[in-house]
């Protein structure tokens, strides 16, 4: 008997994934940030019905101005996740995890009916963050992957939470935090190789 041929395995990471990743990512980031703006909307009914108070619907309304750039930043970071480790996330999964995303948002208009912005903003914060770190963990199985989305994840919740409650700042620390952020893009494609054909970081 014959051996098998060996099986050629076409490289998965390329270029081509990349720009098939990212329009998918932003799609689903518009299509959530129009939800988010519908949350928004049922926030306003709210405070009309008195249930919500009307500073509270602000320091609301203000952090869903940020839904995209949250699920947009934390995609492209899954992205990088899969090229570093190796570990495939599909489709569903980032759907999955951008809806987490959104929902932060429902749930803290909930739950500050109850209780104080600021209380319930970090309690949101907790919940949604640990959900999407097992939610990694059980995707990857690497503890690195866990740690690097939740680093991220808390500084894009802690600078949302700033910008929103120290409005005189918010330019200038938003504009700082883009700077920033383009500088790593930058210093992240210095890392981004191409190597037969498939993209590795270096």
């Amino acid at each position: 008997m014959g051996q098998n041929p060996e099986i050629h395995q076409e490289p998965k990471y390329t270029m081509r994934w990349l720009g098939l990743q990212s329009l998918f990512v932003l799609g689903v980031a518009f299509v959530l940030t129009l939800v988010a703006s519908g949350i928004d909307g049922f926030a306003s009914s709210r405070v009309e019905s008195g249930f919500f108070h009307g500073t509270r619907y602000t320091l609301l309304s203000q952090s869903i101005v940020y839904c995209f750039g949250v699920i947009v930043i934390t995609s492209m970071s899954l992205m990088l996740i899969e090229v570093a480790f190796r570990k495939s996330i599909n489709y569903i999964q980032y759907v999955l995890i951008a809806m987490a995303l959104t929902l932060f948002y429902l749930i803290l208009l909930a739950m500050s009916e109850k209780l104080n912005f600021e209380v319930s903003y970090a309690i949101v914060s907790a919940m949604t963050i640990c959900l999407i770190a097992l939610f990694i963990k059980g995707i990857t199985r690497n503890i690195k992957a866990v740690e690097l989305s939740s680093g991220i994840l808390i500084i894009e919740y802690g600078l949302m939470f700033f910008l929103i409650k120290f409005g005189s700042m918010a330019l200038l620390v938003g504009s700082l935090s883009l700077f920033l952020l383009i500088a790593l893009a930058m210093y992240l494609t210095l890392k981004l190789k191409v190597e037969n054909e498939e993209l590795v970081i270096k």
